[in-house]
């Protein structure tokens, strides 16, 4: 490589390292309002949720109706569920 590539190439590395150093602070979530998100909340402390045309549910009458009411395992003259892919280049 000739010296202008060179140092085109460090200059761009120090720049992309010192723009993430300096932008890091202001992306991260707060230690605690990452623990708060991590700590399980019971059904009946969540707010109700608005469903439409099914009016305003309450989480626990949620949670109990899919108890109560699996969704149904595929049938067998049902088309087969599509298959997902994570593939690399």
């Amino acid at each position: 490589m000739d010296r202008p590539s060179l140092i085109f190439c460090i200059l761009s590395l120090v720049i992309s390292i010192g723009l993430a150093l300096i932008a890091y602070p202001f992306a991260a979530i707060p230690a605690d309002k990452l623990a708060a998100w991590k700590t399980p909340a019971e059904s009946y402390d969540l707010p109700d949720m608005d469903l439409g045309d099914f009016g305003i549910v309450s989480v626990d009458d949620l949670i109990s109706y899919y108890i109560e009411n699996p969704p149904a395992p595929p049938s067998a003259d049902a088309a087969p569920a599509r298959a997902v892919r994570f593939q690399g280049c």
